[in-house]
């Protein structure tokens, strides 16, 4: 079974947690040095450990952008020439779906389609497979970049997350990208996907491929 995402000119970048300074300067890397860098942040000192993080290792200029007040004609307009964008997740999914559906998404994509690598850090990578799972521990649907897959993030095998175990119970054809701490899956185009960090990305499938 392939891995199938989202076709665009950017890069994915899945990171297991947030803080994770190597990751971070790895995307740097890896970005069109012409733009600059948003960011988007649902932890709870409102993404400044992140701001700092960031100019720490010599990213170049950027700025916040509040999801949860700002218009979707703004945000749009905030990423237009954005070469990269960091989406910090926090402690609640519910709260970062809750806001990430509908315009701020399309704008998401419509920067990544544009050639923005967007770096998902933490709880969040959960949101862009096909399913999620809430806080409560209900199946729902995510955003789809990734075909037919649920991402979970800081596991490195299907006996680690119960998350992984009801969702592939739930559907047997179902693929699930554990990527274990200190790691990150990059996805680029053409078909390009590369291991970051510690490399400890693994699969488990459903049990109509077994």
């Amino acid at each position: 079974m392939q891995l199938e995402w989202i076709s665009g000119s950017g890069w994915l970048v899945f990171a297991a947690q947030n803080s994770d300074s190597a990751i971070r300067a790895q995307a740097l890397a890896r970005m069109d040095s012409d733009g600059g860098v948003a960011y988007i942040s649902l932890a709870d000192d409102g993404g400044d450990s992140l701001l700092d993080d960031m100019e720490d290792l010599g990213a170049p200029t950027g700025y916040m952008i509040d999801i949860e007040l700002e218009d979707s004609a703004t945000i749009r307009q905030q990423l237009k020439d954005i070469s990269m964008i960091v989406l910090e997740s926090g402690t609640s999914l519910d709260s970062l779906a809750r806001l990430l559906r509908g315009s701020v998404a399309d704008a998401l994509r419509e920067a990544y389609e544009g050639g923005a690598l967007i770096l998902v850090e933490g709880l969040a990578v959960n949101l862009f497979g096909r399913w999620s799972v809430s806080d409560s521990g209900r199946i729902f649907e995510g955003l789809n970049w990734l075909k037919n897959v649920f991402i979970e993030p800081n596991v490195s095998s299907i006996e680690e997350s119960r998350a992984v175990q009801m969702v592939l119970r739930a559907h047997p054809r179902a693929m699930a990208l554990e990527i274990g701490v200190d790691s990150a899956l990059a996805l680029g185009a053409g078909g390009q996907l590369e291991v970051w960090g510690a490399g400890q990305v693994t699969v488990a499938l459903g049990s109509y491929y077994a």
